[in-house]
């Protein structure tokens, strides 16, 4: 299998750091140095260019995933040989933000997360999630908190929580996901439902100890999730 290299000034490399620490000398015979000759460090870093992405990336497909999609990464150097698939699994679920296909299925991401090896979760480190506010998905919530708990080495959570118009505006209910009952929202229901949500996200923000970046979009209770931003921002301090 051969590697095309992308442009040094995109890697940051000088050509002695692509080489190894002792190049020992060769007859003409030899087969020049490959890629795999090259320190870990090298090799980490050109993993990097190959298996990440800005864009966050749909942990298991679902009912809403598009046929049609595609990521950009290059999955197959994984199948290179045992050294490469070692050092290339933490880049991949480490480096990369974990999604669902759409906020309609937000509601299924604790079941994603059980059907991921439990290896490989404990290297996500970024989760970014839409939830249909207004569906009574949302009450699912505390399932999917306490898987997202199990996630040790989670560094980032980013939750941006959309009413159902917002939804069906932005396509995210495609074909094969049923529309679920809306939740009331008024008088004591509404109370109630607001303070329990509370107590899942708190709960939730401080039992991830490790986490470094946190964002809640779009909660009824701004400035709750502005505290709790906050929070996490100052180190847990205050």
């Amino acid at each position: 299998m051969v590697i095309t290299l992308p442009p040094p000034s995109k890697l940051h490399l000088k050509l002695s750091d692509l080489l190894p620490t002792v190049v020992p000398r060769r007859s003409r015979s030899e087969p020049p140095p490959d890629l795999l000759s090259l320190r870990s460090s090298a090799l980490k870093l050109i993993l990097t260019y190959l298996l990440t992405t800005p864009t966050p990336l749909v942990l298991r497909r679902d009912a809403s995933t598009p046929a049609s999609y595609r990521t950009d990464l290059k999955i197959s150097v994984l199948l290179v040989n045992r050294r490469l698939y070692h050092l290339a699994l933490p880049i991949l679920y480490g480096a990369n933000t974990f999604t669902t296909s759409s906020a309609a299925t937000s509601y299924d991401f604790d079941a994603h997360l059980l059907a991921t090896p439990g290896r490989l979760r404990a290297m996500i480190k970024s989760v970014e999630l839409t939830i249909d506010w207004g569906d009574m998905l949302w009450a699912k919530m505390p399932l999917v908190a306490a898987k997202l708990l199990e996630l040790k080495g989670l560094k980032s959570l980013k939750l941006h929580i959309v009413g159902g118009g917002e939804v069906e505006s932005g396509k995210a209910i495609r074909t094969g996901v049923t529309r679920r009952g809306r939740a009331e929202r008024e008088g004591l229901m509404a109370v109630a439902m607001l303070k329990a949500e509370k107590k899942v996200l708190r709960e939730l923000v401080e039992g991830l100890k490790g986490l470094r970046v946190f964002e809640l979009k779009g909660f009824v209770d701004g400035g709750f999730a502005r505290n709790l931003e906050e929070w996490i921002a100052r180190g847990r301090k205050g």
